[in-house]
């Protein structure tokens, strides 16, 4: 978008622009994932400050981040958009950082909490992806940029349960019609900005996600690159709101807009993380996916959040793909499965050990040796070709383990990796265990309750679980998903975000 306008008005006006950003030392700490030549990937970051708004807005305390996507510019020349909905529960990096004693918040607060290194690595500790850029505007940025212009058309549908009470939201000042919908600065901040009137987190992504490629689409149209006042206004409104990493300089700037001013439409690809609510095995109190401290939240569904990020991430650093479903009638009893070792990527001391002891306590064997590992978010069961049943036999027992097959692996057991999204096992009860409404089951549907592992060894205690229960939630589409295993599962959002909620 920038190199097309300053096509139009030259060097001097990108100097200009370029002078206008603020760039910031925003320093990242510790261990970070491996990045790839010829890719890079672009933290953009919309947050909810209200300077340079006079107070329309009200006031907020802190900053919390209302947008947040991870642009990925593949060697192709292609891009993939992925969002991330704010209230997602991850665990924070650093994780003295957190206010709550889990060590994890809602997305959205991260910011507040760890200022944008801290956001920076919770990401990355996330994705394994490495953030090489963060670009960041507040609410007055958006605003000004949607006038420059000359305001973004948008199309609105219903809901999916059928109902318009999404056309009008007192709390963000939308009020809107069916179809196509021309907005200035001040409607196009409350059409993202929407939640209330929505429901769901997710419908709010679409909303974001639509807008984008819109307004992408118009500030490289014909209307504003012919227009010299609207380039000259896009630029100034543009470059004014941004904050960038001092690692951009102007250089690295005027190479990133190159990039991006290549891609056609064809070639910017939408994905939003797939989360569902949380269920009660995750923690939560309520069927609205409460967990305490944090309200009502989403948890990523891990094993669609594998599948999203394998194409992301640098060749020879992707994690195995997840495994295909097994023959049906395989079963193996838990004396039969053989766990090698129990790796800790979660960050939490002891960790390891305390799942040693509670896996031998229900009857799996193996040498089950303890080490600590790089970060992650994903619990992980490495399985060597040929042990896949065995690997799904445990995974019963581990709530949001996905399996994958490691051809490395020369068939001396399974390697459990545990992430910083574990939240304990699961085991069947004991003779006489009344298996109340609230009993999760296992792989043949027995009854089961959760065993908790505390951070420094043994077990927090056993406590019953009704993860299993038909739970739905619904989707941006309309249609339900049916948890019927320990961690649910989620339907994809629709990848058509041409006209949304």
């Amino acid at each position: 978008m920038f190199v097309l306008a300053l096509s139009s008005l030259g060097w001097a006006a990108y100097r200009h622009f370029d002078g206008a950003i603020t760039r910031v030392d925003w320093n990242i700490d510790g261990a970070r994932p491996a990045g790839a030549a010829g890719e890079q990937n672009i933290l953009l970051l919309g947050d909810d400050s209200r300077e340079g708004t006079g107070g329309e807005y009200g006031v907020v305390d802190g900053v919390r981040s209302d947008t947040t996507i991870i642009a990925h510019f593949a060697r192709d020349g292609s891009a993939t958009l992925l969002s991330f909905p704010r209230d997602m529960l991850v665990r924070v990096v650093p994780p003295e950082r957190a206010a709550a004693r889990d060590g994890r918040a809602k997305l959205t607060e991260v910011l507040q909490l760890a200022d944008v290194p801290g956001l920076v690595s919770t990401l990355e500790s996330l994705t394994g992806l490495k953030i090489d850029h963060t670009i960041s505007i507040n609410l007055a940025g958006f605003r000004t940029m949607t006038d420059a212009v000359g305001g973004v058309t948008v199309c609105v549908t219903p809901l999916p349960d059928g109902s318009t009470r999404n056309l009008h939201d007192t709390m963000s000042g939308w009020n809107g019609h069916l179809g196509e919908n021309r907005l200035n600065g001040d409607q196009a901040l409350a059409f993202v900005r929407t939640r209330y009137a929505l429901g769901d987190e997710r419908l709010r992504v679409l909303r974001q996600q639509q807008f984008l490629a819109k307004l992408l689409a118009t500030a490289t149209g014909a209307g504003v690159l012919t227009n010299p006042a609207k380039i000259t206004a896009l630029l100034g409104a543009v470059g004014g709101a941004l904050r960038v990493d001092q690692g951009l300089d102007q250089t690295a700037l005027l190479t990133l807009a190159k990039r991006a001013s290549g891609l056609s439409s064809g070639g910017i690809r939408f994905v939003t993380v797939p989360t569902r609510v949380a269920l009660p095995v995750d923690g939560a109190v309520d069927g609205m996916g409460t967990i305490p401290p944090h309200g009502a939240v989403l948890v990523a569904d891990q094993a669609g959040l594998a599948q999203v990020l394998a194409p992301l991430r640098p060749a020879g650093t992707a994690r195995p793909a997840a495994a295909p479903p097994e023959p049906a009638g395989t079963t193996v009893g838990r004396a039969d499965v053989s766990v090698a070792a129990v790796r800790n990527a979660s960050g939490r001391t002891g960790l390891a050990a305390a799942t040693v002891d509670a896996l031998r306590s229900l009857g799996f064997t193996g040498a089950m040796t303890t080490a600590t590992t790089t970060g992650q978010e994903l619990t992980e069961i490495h399985y060597p070709p040929g042990q896949q049943a065995a690997a799904r036999a445990l995974a019963a027992r581990l709530p949001g383990g996905l399996p994958v097959e490691d051809p490395a692996r020369t068939g001396d057991g399974l390697v459990v990796v545990l992430g910083t999204a574990f939240a304990g096992l699961a085991a069947a009860p004991g003779p006489g265990a009344a298996a109340g409404p609230g009993a999760a089951a296992g792989p043949a549907g027995e009854p089961s309750t959760a065993i908790a592992t505390t951070a420094t060894g043994g077990t927090a205690g056993i406590a019953t679980s009704s993860a299993v229960e038909t739970g739905t939630t619904t989707t941006a589409t309309g249609a339900t998903a049916t948890g019927t295993g320990a961690v649910g599962t989620a339907t994809p959002m629709p990848a058509d975000t041409s006209c949304t909620p």
